[in-house]
């Protein structure tokens, strides 16, 4: 009995979680007619205006995730393996900053980027959102499961500290790279605070905020650009599954 009202109450879960993207989804074949492909024609094939802001969406949110993985392997590895004063502090520290929301640090990076004249251009989008403690974080628990042998047996071979990083211990901890890559990428692909606040022009938004601007009578078209928007993390998290529990649970066991 108990099995039965646990596989209900998941089955439940599922339902209702899957319920909102099922009725976009059939919605998006519907016209005043009847069922119709004629909005999937508009998005993918007749105007290049919405793929183009896709793909657009697409090389800012790659950027991003590549920029956040290149930082948080050097700052894990080096709170993982090295002992340096106030280390205990900054890793204290990187975790308050991990539970502060997005809004809070709007203003302080507004005025910066604004002191860079990098405001209403991508940078300003991609520049803060490599620097996350996130990534640091899930990175220097994964980093702490390789054994220190294994480090002193490939400085014995003549490996430098980067080529160890890259050549070693990276490949030893391939869960929690692609954790980070994934986390990052999505939480790029979803951002909707930051396009708003440092870019003037709608035409720059990333398609995350841009389905909002969809004028009212294009509401197929707009629920078609939502499927399109869904893919990406679709696609990740069918390929991917497996190494993302993966690199949470290294990351929560440590």
């Amino acid at each position: 009995m108990k099995r039965f009202f646990s596989g209900l109450f998941a089955a439940l879960v599922v339902v209702l979680s899957a319920a909102p993207f099922l009725y976009v989804f059939m919605r998006s074949f519907l016209s005043p007619g009847g069922v119709t492909f004629q909005h999937y024609y508009d998005v993918f094939l007749a105007s290049p205006k919405y793929l183009f802001r896709f793909w657009k969406s697409i090389g800012m949110a790659v950027c991003i995730a590549a920029g956040q993985l290149l930082i948080s392997v050097f700052a894990g590895f080096g709170f993982a393996k090295y002992k340096f004063p106030g280390r205990n502090f900054l890793f204290f520290l990187l975790m308050i900053l991990m539970t502060l929301p997005v809004q809070v640090t709007l203003v302080p990076d507004f005025i910066m980027l604004g002191y860079m004249n990098l405001l209403n251009t991508y940078a300003a989008l991609i520049l803060p959102s490599i620097i996350v403690p996130l990534g640091t974080f899930i990175l220097t628990q994964s980093f702490k499961s390789v054994p220190d042998t294994v480090l002193d047996a490939a400085m014995l071979d003549g490996c430098g500290v980067l080529r160890m990083l890259f050549y070693v211990v990276s490949p030893m901890n391939k869960s929690g790279l692609v954790c980070v890559l994934l986390l990052s990428f999505l939480d790029a692909w979803n951002m909707v605070e930051q396009p708003i606040a440092f870019l003037k022009e709608a035409e720059q938004y990333p398609i995350s905020v841009a389905l909002a601007y969809t004028p009212p009578s294009e509401t197929s078209v707009q629920l078609v650009c939502c499927i399109l928007v869904v893919l990406p993390a679709l696609f990740l998290f069918t390929f991917f599954n497996r190494e993302l529990v993966e690199g949470i649970v290294l990351a929560e066991v440590k």
